[in-house]
């Protein structure tokens, strides 16, 4: 290639390069911005019902609830949009009117009947060592099942299948939900699996502003693994089964601070003697700042179970530490906790017998 063919193709790559940059900056109008932010509501968060306003690159979204979304999240994906200066986010009934004539204003419509709905009206009990998600936990034994250090293993999901407006202006979701929860002696040269809890149930849940709730039904079956049973031959298994059905009530005080309580009862079960009764309830707070550029939010949780099978003996769960916030992974969760129980183990038919524990962990909610 001449020289000045290589002159003529830097001229014109130079020429499409300021045409591009030109045309981004350009549309980092408040038209381009309120579109852009709508997109990421819907899509990548699944909010509805919400506006958003824009001026002079302000951007403020008005909506009634952002269900199971965290706040800290959806502001950090706004302001990474071109052009955005600052995110404020209120909560209303109903959107209100421009506070500027100059302002752009879009409106994400109210969700009707959806199937495969994106996110869930109820967020996760996260201290709840019966949860089902992902998460992957070292814990050493202080107490209870003849162990020391230990691996947790969960795999678990809920999946909303069909969502629609409900009474009071609220939506209302069926969904399913299914988990694993196994614990294995890393102490044993192989090891051991110890123990795996599986349950399956059906779930209907309700969402109206900071109120959510959920009714289910679910099932749950216990199984010791064969190289425990064969290292321990003074354990006797037995076939823990049942079906429970329990109501769940969550209520976000703040932006920072969610209540939750609520109870169920064991509609069929095995042992028959196993008691019928089961009561919850818990706190969560997440920090309203972040840390290393946004990157990092504090949070904390605590739950507690008081079962009649158990004698109402009262398990306390308590886990701390760190999410990672990314506003590509939208509305999901990557946690690193600390945690700490201490009450009747949950472990299948170690029930009666009462166990301590602290460990670290991964914690993924999809």
């Amino acid at each position: 290639m001449g020289a000045r063919a290589r002159i003529l193709c830097a001229l014109l790559s130079g020429w499409l390069l300021w045409g591009v940059t030109a045309h981004a900056a350009g549309s980092a109008s408040d038209e381009f911005i309120a579109g852009y932010a709508t997109g990421i509501l819907q899509h990548e968060f699944g909010i509805t019902d919400a506006s958003v306003e824009v001026h002079d690159g302000d951007v403020v979204v008005t909506t009634k609830s952002l269900a199971t979304i965290d706040r800290g999240k959806v502001t950090a994906a706004l302001e990474q949009v071109p052009g955005v200066a600052h995110v404020e986010i209120r909560s209303a009934a109903t959107a209100s009117p421009p506070s500027s004539e100059d302002a752009v204003q879009t409106t994400i419509p109210t969700a009707g009947a959806k199937w495969l709905p994106h996110g869930l009206l109820f967020a996760p009990l996260h201290a709840d060592p019966r949860w089902p998600h992902f998460a992957g936990v070292y814990r050493q034994f202080t107490q209870g099942l003849n162990l020391a250090g230990t691996f947790a293993a969960d795999f678990g999901e809920t999946f909303a299948i069909y969502r629609n407006k409900a009474f009071l202006d609220g939506e209302w979701e069926f969904g399913v939900q299914a988990g694993v929860f196994s614990i294995f002696d890393v102490a044993t040269s192989s090891i051991d699996l110890v123990n795996a809890d599986y349950r399956v149930g059906v779930l209907s849940s309700y969402r109206n502003g900071p109120f959510s709730g959920f009714l289910r039904i679910q099932h749950q079956s216990s199984h010791l693994g064969d190289e425990f049973l064969l290292n321990n031959p003074g354990v006797t298994r037995i076939n823990l089964s049942y079906e429970e059905l329990d109501v769940k009530l969550s209520y976000q005080i703040l932006a920072w601070l969610r209540v939750y309580g609520g109870g169920g009862y064991i509609i069929h079960r095995y042992p028959e003697d196993l008691g019928r009764g089961t009561s919850q309830w818990g706190i969560e707070l997440v920090s309203t700042r972040t840390f290393l550029g946004g990157r990092l939010r504090p949070v904390a949780y605590a739950d507690f179970q008081c079962n009649e099978r158990t004698s109402w003996q009262v398990g306390q769960s308590f886990m701390a530490g760190v999410q990672f916030e990314n506003a590509r992974i939208g509305d999901r969760q990557v946690q690193l906790l600390a945690e700490y129980y201490v009450g009747p183990s949950p472990d299948g038919q170690f029930y009666t017998e009462r166990a301590s524990w602290y460990g670290i962990g991964v914690h993924l909610y999809f």
